[in-house]
């Protein structure tokens, strides 16, 4: 994630945003299978997926590209999530989310997830450029409760939020 958010903040060149035609794939390439990059579609409030990397696909058990993020998580956590989203682009922030990582596929895993917000063709800040690191064995198993009751809800997470102002 380190490498992600070095080239996004070389990029930005003393703007407060860099667009998204700046981001080079070769110098950020030891971490290009953790990548995603969603267009927001202002049309619809939703994300769609423009780019996955490799691990994405498979913690996801499919193809990202062309779907909505809104489809990767489970319907109780969309609006938390999806709200997450919408700030990178809206405050502009950039977000750090440790902890539970939220995903239909694997409900109760822990990892890390970074959002940077990047400026579209038109110079408005509609892309998020992010890197999800899943920690396998950590916390991944079905939670249970004091009882041995099996517990619905997911793990929680830590957000750190860091507003971009000029």
């Amino acid at each position: 994630m380190q490498t992600l958010y070095d080239h996004w903040l070389q990029v930005r060149k003393g703007a407060l945003i860099p667009n998204r035609r700046d981001i080079d794939p070769v110098a950020i390439w030891t971490v290009l299978p953790f990548v995603w990059m969603c267009d927001y579609i202002a049309e619809s409030g939703r994300f769609r997926f423009r780019l996955a990397g490799e691990e994405m696909n498979m913690f996801h058990h499919r193809n990202l590209v062309g779907t909505y993020l809104d489809e990767t998580f489970p319907e109780v956590q969309q609006d938390h999530v999806i709200a997450k989203y919408r700030r990178a682009i809206e405050t502009p922030a950039i977000l750090y989310v440790r902890g539970a990582i939220h995903a239909k596929t694997h409900p109760y895993l822990r990892g890390e997830r970074l959002l940077l917000p990047l400026l579209d063709q038109s110079e408005a800040p509609t892309i998020i450029v992010g890197a999800t690191v899943s920690h396998m064995g950590a916390g991944t198993g079905v939670r249970t409760g004091a009882t041995g009751q099996k517990l619905d809800t997911p793990p929680t997470c830590e957000t750190i939020e860091f507003p971009l102002s000029p």
